[in-house]
C-alpha cells in the first residue's frame, strides 16, 4: 500500500498540464498569421501603386526623351560654336599681333617722343607698303543652328524663367 501511495504521490508529479502553454502559443501564432496578412495585403498595395505609378510617369518620360535628345544636339552644336568661336579668335588675334608689327607705332616713352623731333631724323613712312587686309572668314551661326531653333531655344528659355518666378 505504501507503494501504491508513493507511485501514486510521482505519479502527480508527471502530469503535466500543459493547457495554458498551449493556448498562449496558440494565441501568438494567430497573431502573426494576422500580421502576416496584413503585410501581404499591404505588399501588394504597394506593387499596385508602383505599377500605376511607372506607368502614369513612362508616358511623361517617353514624351521627354525627345526634348532631351534634341536638348543634347542644341548642347552639342553649341559646343562646336564655341570652338570654331575660339578659333576665329585666335586667328584674329594672330592677326591683329601681325598687323601691329607691320605698323609704324612709337615705342618711346613720352619723354623721348617729345624730344625725338629735335635730335632725330624723323623717317618717311608714307613710302612703306602695307599688305592689303584679308578678313578671315570667321563662323556664322546659321551654320550650327537654324533660326527656328534659335526661336525655339529662346521659348524654352522664357518659359523656364517665368515658371521659376
Amino acid at each position: 500500500m505504501m507503494l501504491d501511495e508513493l507511485a501514486i504521490d510521482y505519479s502527480e508529479y508527471l502530469k503535466v498540464n500543459n493547457e495554458n502553454e498551449v493556448g498562449a502559443l496558440k494565441d501568438v501564432v494567430e497573431d502573426m498569421l494576422t500580421r502576416l496578412e496584413e503585410f501581404q495585403t499591404f505588399m501588394e498595395m504597394v506593387r499596385a501603386l508602383r505599377m500605376e505609378s511607372t506607368v502614369m510617369h513612362y508616358d511623361s518620360i517617353k514624351e521627354m526623351k525627345s526634348k532631351v535628345t534634341e536638348l543634347t544636339d542644341t548642347v552639342n552644336k553649341l559646343e562646336k560654336l564655341v570652338n570654331k568661336v575660339g578659333e576665329d579668335v585666335e586667328l584674329v588675334d594672330q592677326q591683329l599681333t601681325e598687323a601691329e608689327a607691320c605698323m609704324p607705332i612709337n615705342k618711346d616713352g613720352p619723354l623721348n617722343t617729345i624730344l625725338k623731333p629735335f635730335f632725330k631724323k624723323q623717317e618717311d613712312h608714307s613710302s612703306r607698303q602695307l599688305p592689303a587686309y584679308e578678313p578671315p572668314v570667321i563662323f556664322k551661326s546659321d551654320d550650327y543652328f537654324l533660326a527656328t531653333e534659335a526661336e525655339d531655344a529662346l521659348k524654352i528659355i522664357d518659359n523656364d524663367t517665368t515658371t521659376n518666378n
